[in-house]
């Protein structure tokens, strides 16, 4: 995942992003602790959703309470505890980031492809240790990786195909923990909306570098109304995981999980599809 998905913090509570923040600070330290310093480079609020997702239907209530970090050690802030939960999330966060430097490696860009090369050692040391620890996570991500790039070999295929390996993926990583149909739908659409998104974003660089992306075709039928449409795809896209969120019964954290879906979501939208609405290529 890339970053797309995030709070809204003028929506939010101070005690809610407090919360978040003591989710988001605590992953930071599970990613020290297993994988070093260079593994918090690993660290992003996309996983950091996933793992409030996972403690909010989760039975064990986390322990909140403030404590040091070595980033700051002169302010407490919030911190969540350790948990079996932040640290399978801690470990999917270097299988992902693994499997994007793979993927940056065939990428057409060079300096993308330089920075991947200098990761990659690095990163494939921790990979096999994240494995180690979560084989059936790791064979997950394998197979749908796998899927990933050979339907990425059609260079016609629809969004949703292209979307489908991504976002069932995560949904199967989910079910390690929820086995919950309404909650595994969520996190599918949750997989679906950062692939769309990201292929929204990356659509004019792509067609410049021949990069796959599975949206070439619409933005070159209509280059005007391209980010709107994208828009609407989003905000439908949206739309469904806020009918799963109002069916799933969780323990806590719903208020920060809403904002997420309701607000962050849609500003990440705005975000990528407004600032193209009016671009050179979109006018021509």
């Amino acid at each position: 995942m890339l970053g797309y998905v995030r709070t809204y913090k003028p929506e939010m509570k101070f005690k809610e992003y407090d919360v978040y923040r003591g989710v988001y600070c605590t992953l930071c330290k599970a990613l020290l602790r297993r994988y070093s310093p260079l593994g918090q480079l690993f660290l992003s609020y996309d996983v950091t959703f996933l793992a409030l997702l996972l403690l909010s239907v989760s039975d064990n209530d986390p322990s909140m309470c403030r404590a040091r970090c070595c980033v700051n050690p002169l302010k407490k802030c919030t911190s969540c505890g350790r948990g079996a939960v932040l640290d399978f999330c801690a470990d999917v966060s270097v299988m992902m980031f693994y499997h994007k430097i793979l993927d940056d490696l065939h990428d057409h860009g060079f300096f993308k492809k330089l920075l991947a090369l200098t990761l990659y050692p690095a990163a494939w040391c921790m990979h096999r240790k994240a494995v180690r620890l979560q084989p059936q996570a790791a064979e997950v991500m394998r197979i749908l990786t796998a899927r990933q790039a050979q339907i990425e070999q059609d260079v016609d295929c629809s969004l949703d195909r292209a979307a489908q390996p991504s976002a069932d993926g995560l949904r199967q990583i989910a079910a390690i923990y929820c086995a919950n149909e309404t909650f595994g739908r969520l996190v599918y659409l949750l997989g679906r909306y950062v692939y769309l998104i990201d292929a929204v974003d990356d659509v004019q660089k792509d067609l410049r570098s021949g990069n796959f992306n599975p949206l070439k075709g619409l933005y070159r039928q209509d280059a005007k109304q391209f980010y709107n449409r994208a828009m609407e795809m989003l905000n439908f896209n949206i739309s469904e995981m806020l009918q799963c969120f109002d069916a799933i019964p969780f323990n806590r954290f719903s208020d920060i999980i809403y904002n997420v879906l309701f607000n962050g979501l849609y500003n990440s939208a705005l975000y990528v599809t407004q600032p193209h609405s009016h671009s050179k290529e979109a006018r021509t």
